[in-house]
C-alpha cells in the first residue's frame, strides 16, 4: 500500500511539472506572438527622466493604441523631433487635435521643464505605455541585439527539445508505475504461454533607446 501510495504521488508530481512547463511555454508564445504581431512592444529605460514611474533600468510594455485614443497624461513613445533614430518615453500634458494627427507637448515626470519640441503624431495609431517592469531594461538591451537573440533562439529550441524529453520519460514512467503481476507470488508460467503484460517491455523508443530630452 505504501508503495502505491509513493507511486502515485511521484506520478502526481510529474503532471505537475509537465503542466508548469506547459504553462510557460504557452506564455511565452503567446508573449513573442503579440509582440510579433506589433501590438506590444519593449522599450529599454536607459534614462531616469521618467522616474519614479519607469526606473533607469527597467523596462516598459507598450501597446499600440488609435492616436484618436491618447489625452494628456499618457505616456507615450515617439521619434525625437530633432534625433529621429533616437525613440522618447515621455508624458503627454498637452494636446492638440489636427488634421494629420493630434500635435501633443510631452515632459518627462523627472524634468522641470517640457520638452523643447512638439509633436505631430502622425498615422492611425501610436504606442502608450501600459506597465514597466524593473531591472531587466539592460536584458532587454542585450536581447534586441544580435548575440542576444541568437542565444535567446538557441534556449528556446533547448526547452523546447527539453520539455519533448521530459514528456517522453514522464510517459515511460508512468507506465513502468503501473500495476502488473502480482510480485510475492512465485510461479513459473509454462513455456509455450503467452508472455502476460507485465512480462512485455512497453517501453517505446528593437534595441529601442529611452533618451532624455535636451537639457535634461
Amino acid at each position: 500500500m505504501l508503495i502505491r501510495r509513493t507511486s502515485q504521488s511521484r506520478s502526481i508530481w510529474r503532471r505537475l511539472d509537465s503542466a508548469l512547463v506547459a504553462i510557460v511555454l504557452a506564455l511565452g508564445v503567446l508573449g513573442a506572438a503579440a509582440v510579433i504581431s506589433g501590438d506590444y512592444q519593449m522599450r529599454p529605460v536607459l534614462s531616469g527622466s521618467m522616474r519614479p514611474g519607469l526606473p533607469v533600468g527597467g523596462i516598459v510594455i507598450t501597446e499600440r493604441v488609435p492616436t484618436s485614443a491618447l489625452q494628456v497624461r499618457d505616456v507615450v513613445v515617439f521619434h525625437r523631433p530633432d534625433k529621429p533614430a533616437e525613440l522618447i518615453v515621455h508624458r503627454i500634458i498637452a494636446l492638440t487635435p489636427s488634421a494629420t494627427g493630434p500635435i501633443v507637448q510631452t515632459q518627462g515626470d523627472a524634468n522641470t521643464v517640457p520638452d523643447p519640441w512638439k509633436v505631430s503624431l502622425r498615422g492611425a495609431t501610436a504606442y502608450r505605455a501600459v506597465f514597466a517592469l524593473p531591472l531587466i531594461g539592460y536584458v532587454a538591451v542585450w536581447a534586441h541585439g544580435p548575440t542576444g537573440h541568437q542565444m535567446l533562439t538557441f534556449v528556446g529550441l533547448l526547452l523546447i527539445v527539453g520539455a519533448a524529453i521530459g514528456a517522453v520519460v514522464t510517459r515511460r514512467s508512468a507506465k513502468r508505475a503501473r500495476p502488473g503481476a502480482n510480485p510475492g507470488t512465485d510461479q513459473q508460467a509454462p513455456d509455450d504461454a503467452a508472455p502476460s503484460s507485465s512480462d512485455v517491455d512497453a517501453d517505446l523508443p528593437v534595441k529601442a533607446e529611452v533618451a532624455s530630452p535636451a537639457g535634461a
